[in-house]
């Protein structure tokens, strides 16, 4: 399933994650289904500690991000679906 996932931090944890970041890296090349997969890359929204990132993951994939990246990462997962925008405009 498709999710959108919606992250906000504290600047002050800057240097904590960039420090996560690189162990996350590691550990996905280690074990590459234990994470979400990116099918687009994580933006930062108008120049705060918020960004957001299109995953394809399992339930329980999003579990181990949610705890890798805790307590200096929260999130909002959205599931999202592709439209069928002609279906859509015959109704």
């Amino acid at each position: 399933m498709k999710y959108i996932s919606f992250m906000e931090y504290c600047l002050e944890d800057s240097d904590k994650i960039l420090k996560k970041e690189r162990l996350y890296k590691e550990e996905d090349k280690k074990f590459p289904d234990k994470y979400p997969k990116s099918i687009f890359p994580e933006h930062d929204m108008g120049g705060e500690a918020k960004s957001f990132e299109i995953f394809e993951a399992t339930p329980q994939q999003l579990l181990n991000e949610v705890a890798f990246w805790t307590p200096e990462v929260k999130f909002k997962f959205v599931p999202i679906f592709e439209a069928d925008v002609l279906a859509l405009l015959k109704k």
